[in-house]
């Protein structure tokens, strides 16, 4: 894959929405030391792609927010839209859902509440905006992924699937993977993966 080639992938952003997490990614950094070189080896992203994140040139998909913020120390809550609030419940009421962003009003992330402490799985419901599509990524664990309404082309490990509402797609996520709306409306998918993408502050609580 060539330098750049993770940063023309991730969405484009306008105006300054992504100004400010690319300006809190780049303090973050700095003050720890660390070259975007770096940063860009743990994650499995490229260079170009760490670059255009905190230029604000592009927004990181949800997972690769989470390898960057692990890579800086820190963790991906303090760069949505605004402080997920978890609450121990085994249910997770469509009436109370929060709807967070990270930087760009069009995706939208409703955090489905892990049932218990320690629980292995995390869920997430997202509005993916027409002509959306991610940057090529690798993590630990499994996804799965159901697509609510649209139409979303997901390529793993060079091979496309075109799902359609009512669809899934479960695969390792060690494969190269990335999804693109192919549709022309926003598509909702329900995401479930085995990365901890948010600390559960009844966990840390613990600690």
């Amino acid at each position: 894959m060539s330098m750049d080639a993770n940063a023309k992938a991730g969405e484009a952003t306008s105006g300054n929405e992504g100004a400010r997490l690319g300006q809190l990614l780049r303090q973050r950094r700095k003050a720890i030391g660390k070259t975007m070189k770096q940063v860009a080896a743990e994650c499995d992203l490229t260079e170009g792609f760490i670059s255009q994140v905190e230029r604000g040139l592009s927004a990181p998909s949800l997972i690769s927010l989470y390898k960057i913020a692990n890579s800086l120390g820190t963790a991906v809550d303090a760069f949505l839209s605004e402080e997920p609030n978890h609450t121990p419940s085994m249910i997770s009421r469509s009436e109370s859902r929060t709807g967070y962003t990270v930087e760009t009003k069009e995706r939208v992330y409703e955090i489905l509440e892990r049932g218990f402490p320690g629980a292995k799985l995390n869920g997430c419901i997202t509005l993916i905006p027409v002509g959306y599509e991610s940057e090529m990524m690798t993590h630990e664990g499994e996804d799965f992924v159901y697509v609510i309404e649209g139409e979303i082309l997901y390529e793993v490990n060079g091979s496309q699937y075109h799902l359609k509402a009512g669809d899934t797609l479960h695969f390792p996520s060690s494969l190269p993977h990335r999804a693109r709306n192919v549709g022309d409306v926003a598509a909702r998918e329900l995401w479930v993966g085995t990365t901890p993408i948010f600390r559960d502050r009844r966990e840390v609580a613990v600690e």
